[in-house]
This record gives C-alpha cells, sequence and structure tokens, in this order.
C-alpha cells in the first residue's frame, strides 16, 4: 500500500487555521503601527502648540479679516476700545456695545474716521432682553457676525465674607452668564453656516484663583473659560470644525477694572497695549488659548501635577509675606 506524500517546505498548503493566523498577526501589526501614528501625530501637535504659544508677534500669519463684521462687548473704552481699533486697521465692520454712550459716539466718530463701519447700541448686559434687541439689531444691520469678542466684565473685589450678595450675582451674570446669551443669540448662524469666531476676554485668574479679595470675580472667568471650552466641545462633536473659539487670559493690566477689585498686589502690572497686542495676535491666528505674560502657560501646565502645598507656596506666598510684615 502506498504512503501518500506529505507536501512540505514553502510547497505546504495554508489551512483555513493558517489563514486566520496570519490575518491576526497582519491586524496586530497594523494596530501597532496606528498606535504609533497616533503617538507621533500627538507629539507633533504638542511641539506645534508650544511653538505657537511662544512665538513672537507677527510670527505666523494672520487670517484676512477685510470686510468681515465684528462685534464686541464693551467696545467703549479701554480694551475693547483698543481691539477695536486695531481691527479696524485691518478691514474689519464693527459693532460696539457697550452702557457708555458718550463713549460708544467717541469711538464711532473716531473709527469712522479711519474708513471702516462701524453700528453702536446702548446695551446694559446685566438685562437679558437688552441682549436679545439688541442681537436682534446687529444681524438686521450688520448681517452675519463672524467674529463675537465678550469683552464686557466687571470687577469687584474683597473678601468673600465682606462682598455684598447682591455684587457677587452681578459679578456672575456679567462676567459669566452674559457668555451663554451672546452664544444663544449669534452661535446659530455660525452653526449653521460652520463658519464663525467667538473671543472670551477672560482672565489669568480664570485659571488661578490665585489673589486674595479675588474669589468672586476668579469664580466667573473660571465660569467664562469653562464654557468657552464647552461650546467648543460641542460644535466639534456635531461636525461644525469650522467655528473657531479663543479664549483671552491676561494677568494684571491697568484699567479701571483692575483698580475696582483692590487686590493689594505688589505684582508688575502690564499695560493695556501690551495685552491688546496679544490679544489680537491671538485672535487672527485663532488661537485657542491666549494666556499673558506667555511665561504663564508654564505654570498652567504645571497646575495639574504640582502637589496642593506646592501651588498654595506659589499662589499666596506674596499675602503671606505681606501678612508677615504687618
Amino acid at each position: 500500500m502506498t504512503t501518500p506524500r506529505v507536501a512540505l517546505g514553502k510547497h505546504a498548503p495554508v489551512t483555513a487555521a493558517g489563514h486566520d493566523d496570519i490575518h491576526k498577526k497582519l491586524e496586530k501589526v497594523g494596530k501597532l503601527f496606528h498606535v504609533i501614528y497616533k503617538i507621533l501625530l500627538i507629539i507633533w501637535e504638542c511641539v506645534v502648540a508650544v511653538v505657537h504659544n511662544f512665538a513672537p508677534l507677527g510670527f505666523f500669519p494672520y487670517k484676512n479679516i477685510a470686510g468681515k463684521t465684528v462685534l464686541i462687548t464693551g467696545g467703549a473704552n479701554g480694551l475693547g476700545r483698543l481691539i477695536a481699533e486695531r481691527l479696524a486697521d485691518k478691514g474689519a465692520r464693527l459693532v460696539l456695545w457697550d452702557r457708555d454712550e458718550k463713549g460708544l459716539w467717541d469711538a464711532k466718530d473716531a473709527l469712522e474716521k479711519r474708513g471702516v463701519t462701524v453700528h453702536i447700541r446702548t446695551v446694559d448686559m446685566l438685562n437679558r432682553q437688552e441682549i436679545a434687541d439688541a442681537a436682534a439689531e446687529a444681524r438686521k444691520e450688520a448681517g452675519f457676525i463672524d467674529i463675537l469678542i465678550n469683552n464686557a466684565g466687571i470687577g469687584i473685589g474683597g473678601r468673600v465674607v465682606d462682598v455684598a450678595e447682591d455684587a457677587i450675582r452681578k459679578t456672575v451674570e456679567l462676567n459669566t452668564l452674559c457668555h451663554f446669551w451672546m452664544a444663544k443669540e449669534f452661535l446659530p448662524a455660525m452653526l449653521s453656516r460652520n463658519e464663525g469666531h467667538i473671543v472670551s476676554i477672560a482672565s489669568l485668574g480664570g485659571l488661578f484663583a490665585s489673589d486674595q479679595n479675588m474669589v468672586p470675580y476668579c469664580a466667573s472667568k473660571f465660569g467664562a473659560v469653562a464654557i468657552m471650552e464647552g461650546l467648543e466641545n460641542e460644535t466639534v462633536c456635531m461636525g461644525k470644525d469650522g467655528v473657531r473659539f479663543t479664549t483671552v487670559c491676561p494677568s494684571h493690566f491697568q484699567t479701571p477694572l483692575y483698580d475696582a477689585l483692590k487686590t493689594n498686589s505688589d505684582k508688575k502690572v502690564m499695560t493695556v497695549d501690551e495685552v491688546v497686542d496679544w490679544t489680537v495676535d491671538g485672535i487672527l491666528r485663532e488661537m485657542r488659548m491666549v494666556i499673558v505674560p506667555r511665561g504663564k502657560y508654564i505654570f498652567y501646565a504645571l497646575k495639574g501635577i504640582l502637589p496642593r502645598s506646592v501651588l498654595l507656596k506659589l499662589t499666596t506666598r506674596e499675602a503671606v509675606a505681606n501678612l508677615n510684615k504687618q
């Protein structure tokens, strides 16, 4: 009786089990390469982010806003007025809201001399109905709002146990809740067109509750930062990746709002011009987070990993030192 020959080596037939083994190995190799690719992509994006955060002014190209419509709350004076001037020089059309009627007319006259279109409206940002009415007027007169800059804010200082309840409510209403109302008025059109840009002028106090006598203010700014992060997450989950969000977090700079906080701080106070330089740079580069001064990016990155005891030493050392001098 003849014994059947068995094919050996490369001529051996591949069984179904062999096919499965090969397929599983290829699958594992594919997954490994995918993981490596993802890791490299994350590293690359981190490097790009660091370069963007620490690049000098004007290092990266700016988006073209000529003919675009920008709405700025608190646009009659201070930082809002300076942002308006810078964006006007870039060819933007402007819609300015403020409760200071005289300041609005002064701003309108000065800006129109630069050859730009300016719509103004006196608005009490603490009045939800006034916001709705002003928004309807802006949509009618100016059309689509390409860039919304939530700049209006209030600074009420003092220890929590000493600050009046009404003052705390006013701080949260203006610095936090208004972001909801403005988003409800202008975000739907941005989502419909999958384009637009929302900017929040928050504060470094929205990342670090570092100074004494500023708890209500910092809490309100933390809220603004959270709203911006949440809105961005929502739009991405909706597949609307054309809508941009920029949160600006400056440290102390010289404005009436800073004076009102009464922080008793010895820290160096920046000029409003320094802040507006980096604010406009961040807006025109569509940065997600703009921290001024830029060295605070490092502190922000360390916040999540440093022990609480170390953070307390860093954030309260000035106040404790002043207390010990008394």
